[in-house]
């Protein structure tokens, strides 16, 4: 049984997802930029598209102010 190692990607859609948890807007934009720019380098959106779902659900039942 292989074990996937754990990649920077990883390792920053957790912390986005962590900041998204804890309504942290301002870490949570930084970390998306950052899952923006590691899509581009291997042009891999999976991450970047769980990213903006999270972002999405985080956001659904809050009032727009």
């Amino acid at each position: 049984m292989s074990r996937k190692k754990r990649t920077l990607d990883d390792d920053v859609l957790a912390a986005f997802k962590r900041a998204c948890h804890e309504e942290d807007w301002q870490i949570a934009e930084h970390l998306l930029q950052a899952l923006e720019i590691l899509a581009c380098r291997t042009d891999d959106e999976d991450d970047l598209q769980r990213a903006y779902l999270e972002f999405t659900r985080s956001l659904s039942g809050r009032p727009l102010h």
